[in-house]
């Protein structure tokens, strides 16, 4: 298992930050980033509930110099993103347990423990949990950065309840404020 998790954040490296949505070679830095070693035993650190689940940061972009990002999520039966696209960040989900839907462009598939998927920058998606129990996965973000969201909202969780109108409000509020790198494009029925 950690054999193959360590092969796919090594894909998800080579590859998410090196082809557009188009396909595209992307222009490679003129510095490499200055990339310090990250050794942590995750069972130690903290989840953050948030209002999907929970959100373990386990690799920030501070300890990348900004090139990638590694996030553990928990999310609860029946959470849903909506319909959005990250201009310059490539995600890359790897499926821990239950089972995570990943609508792409039109396509919806069931993605069981185990699986990985790659969302290249561009791409119109929404994910989320059809299922009875939760789906634990881990996030890679190439480039980092877009962790901070995860921050913001669980932040916004402990004073706002996720079903006010005026979180969705002040989530979309943060992603100009903070420029995260989401552009959101329409709601979903996770059911449809």
């Amino acid at each position: 298992m950690k054999k193959l998790l360590l092969a796919a954040c090594a894909l998800t490296l080579s590859f998410c930050g090196a082809l557009t949505s188009e396909g595209q070679t992307a222009q490679p830095p003129t510095e490499p980033a200055k990339i310090k070693v990250v050794a942590v035993d995750t069972n130690g650190l903290e989840s953050f509930p948030y209002d999907a689940g929970k959100a373990k940061f386990i690799v920030t972009s501070e300890d990348t110099s900004g090139a990638w990002s590694l996030v553990e999520l928990t999310e609860m039966p029946g959470y849903h993103t909506n319909l959005h696209r990250h201009n310059y960040t490539s995600e890359a989900f790897y499926v821990l347990e239950g089972v995570l839907t990943v609508k792409i462009n039109d396509k919806v598939a069931e993605y069981s423990a185990g699986s990985y998927v790659l969302i290249p920058p561009g791409t119109p998606h929404e994910q989320g949990n059809r299922g009875k129990v939760s789906v634990r996965l881990l996030l890679t973000m190439t480039p980092g950065g877009f962790e901070r969201s995860f921050k913001d909202r669980a932040e916004l969780f402990k004073t706002v309840n996720p079903a006010d109108l005026d979180f969705k409000k002040k989530r979309q509020e943060n992603a100009k404020k903070f420029a995260y790198d989401v552009e959101f494009l329409a709601d979903w029925d996770l059911h449809e």
